[in-house]
């Protein structure tokens, strides 16, 4: 019964010494640059939400969206975030924190999570280099001892992607619907395009008229003669 645990046991322990390599003595580090900037979580459920924590370091938690990620490690850039490698290849610093990367172990490092939409927390036991994230679930990283995730519940982040999504549609339906009012005021306003044909066709027949009555004044004027004869 003992020899049924030993591959979960050593898989553990592989685990925890790739995330204590993390904070391992450098010789020399590398930045990976991100791919975009962090814009909240997904609202897409076969997007990747990312949980960056920097609040042990004096920060704020962030939150990036990561679509189409392999790895861990690609989410993590996708989501928009930075990673700054030493020279073992390990994740030394997220986003430039801490600045510089340790160069001893004091306790601290990043760890690196994953949760449900309406879980808990739980800790990788494999690098994000080979982690396989699940689509519409949430991976987390924490600058700390490790004992516990990032600080903001998953169920937290998801429900504030689903309020600024509301909000954003709420807003875009009541400038479809100034706009229309717009468009509808402008049809029932008439457009001033000057006096109708009927109305020119009426002026030019008493034009014609008129000239008409003054020439047959003029006729009947003429017939009578000049004045003083019969």
């Amino acid at each position: 019964m003992l020899t049924s645990h030993a591959p979960r046991a050593r898989r553990a322990a592989s685990g925890l010494l790739a995330v204590v390599l993390l904070t391992l003595p450098t010789a020399a580090q590398a930045a990976v640059p991100s791919t975009a900037d962090p814009s909240g979580a997904c609202t897409d459920p076969q997007g990747v939400t990312v949980v960056v924590d920097l609040t042990d370091l004096g920060g704020a938690v962030e939150v990036g969206c990561a679509l189409d990620a392999a790895t861990g490690t690609e989410a993590l850039q996708a989501a928009g975030f930075t990673e700054t490698r030493d020279a073992a290849s390990m994740i030394c610093a997220i986003d430039g924190a801490p600045d510089p990367c340790p160069e001893t172990f004091e306790g601290s490092f990043w760890s690196y999570w994953f949760a449900a939409p309406d879980g808990q927390w739980e800790s990788y036991l494999e690098g994000s280099d080979v982690a396989v994230p699940v689509a519409g679930h949430l991976e987390g990283w924490r600058y700390s001892d490790g004992t516990a995730g990032p600080t903001v519940e998953p169920a937290a982040v998801i429900a504030a992607a689903g309020s600024a999504a509301t909000a954003g549609s709420d807003e875009a339906a009541e400038t479809d619907q100034a706009e229309d009012g717009s468009a509808a005021t402008d049809a029932a306003e008439p457009a001033d395009a000057g006096p109708s044909p009927a109305v020119l066709g009426g002026l030019g027949l008493l034009a014609v008229l008129a000239a008409a009555a003054v020439l047959v004044g003029r006729r009947r004027l003429n017939s009578f003669g000049p004045p003083g004869q019969d």
